[in-house]
């Protein structure tokens, strides 16, 4: 494996098309290939297949578990051995194990997400997690995918509690990345691509979103909600892509880490509980104004800002184990707030509460 260095440029994809109905003409895209393979989970193949109207898919198939964990990569991966393309059609943790797949046997790789609640099908990384769904690491691959297919009539199928998230998750993207930009000297040109890229994104999701989320409730397909997701899954990825480590994640996405250490967070969406960091990022940099100024956006679509909204409780045990991971060298909230400290996360977190 040659070397992953902190200013990699990764642009995206090879190819990105967004279409609604793109995902009926996977069967096109897959003649190119010899021995296809698709990757899915239960629910993802449901809704392809009552989506699509196939009456089964166009290559063989196997199931990941949902755990997005390592071993689950490898034990797919030795099933896959032999394919030349593997097909992942998903969310983002299928994404990203499938992304782990590919990299170990060394095939092509197409994506169809199913949701729009990450940029994980437009990213190279992958967030792996253990058999008890906390975050491990994130593994930044070689090399990205080689197609992503994004259909705007299947992801506006899918629990719309992810899109929601997926909001929350792609609006992180202008809020960790903004202060760690403030704090570079010299910023190259892909750095400043990044930082147009995450003000973007800020400004489409707090217009768009709630007229995207509507859209979804009366069963359309509006340009809206088609300039939502497509801000979601391919803007959200530039800024990192772009903008390398500096860009990627900070002090809302360590947040997000840490809370998975709490049992009952998994039942908070993933973009929910960055939403919930973000928040905790503004408040420990003494921006107060910043995140209230946030709260009427949050409200409007169903972002949290406390424990509560994330149906947890937020006791001094609970409050001291977050603050302790984010805060520490394997976190990446000293992105954001240099030198933080468990206790001025905790600060944060109170402060939160009373909002």
């Amino acid at each position: 494996m040659s070397t992953i260095f902190d200013d990699d440029i990764r642009s995206g994809p090879d190819r990105y098309i967004s279409e609604p109905g793109v995902a009926k003409r996977l069967p096109e895209y897959l003649r190119e290939y010899r021995n296809p393979l698709i990757i899915t989970g239960r629910k993802s193949e449901s809704a392809f297949l009552r989506y699509t109207k196939f009456s089964d898919f166009p290559a063989p198939v196997l199931h990941y578990d949902g755990s997005a964990t390592l071993q689950n990569a490898h034990d797919l991966a030795r099933e896959a051995d032999g394919a030349d393309a593997i097909v992942a059609i998903g969310a983002g943790k299928l994404s990203d194990t499938v992304k782990n797949v590919a990299e170990e046997i060394g095939c092509h790789l197409i994506i169809i997400p199913t949701l729009a609640a990450t940029c994980s099908a437009y990213s190279a990384l992958s967030v792996n997690y253990d058999g008890e769904h906390r975050y491990v690491e994130s593994h930044l691959h070689e090399h990205n995918s080689d197609l992503v297919l994004v259909d705007t009539g299947l992801i506006s199928t899918g629990p719309i509690e992810y899109l929601v998230g997926g909001i929350g998750d792609t609006l992180a993207k202008w809020y960790e990345s903004d202060p760690v930009f403030a704090r570079t000297n010299a910023l190259r040109a892909f750095d400043r691509l990044s930082q147009r890229s995450a003000a973007l994104i800020r400004d489409i999701l707090l217009e768009h979103s709630e007229s995207a989320l509507h859209s979804v409730h009366a069963g359309q397909t509006s340009e809206s909600l088609r300039l939502v997701i497509d801000t979601i899954i391919g803007l959200g990825g530039t800024v990192g892509g772009f903008g390398g480590t500096r860009a990627r994640a900070s002090g809302a996405h360590a947040i997000h880490d840490a809370l998975t250490l709490l049992p009952g967070s998994s039942h908070t969406v993933h973009g929910a509980k960055v939403a919930y960091g973000i928040i905790i990022q503004l408040l420990a940099q003494d921006d107060a104004a910043e995140a209230l100024t946030l709260l009427p956006f949050y409200r409007s679509i169903g972002l949290p800002h406390t424990f509560a909204a994330m149906h947890l409780e937020p006791t001094h045990k609970a409050l001291a184990t977050v603050a302790t991971f984010a805060a520490s060298p394997q976190a990446a909230f000293g992105l954001a707030v240099p030198e933080i400290t468990p206790e001025q996360i905790v600060k944060a977190m109170e402060q939160a509460e009373t909002l």
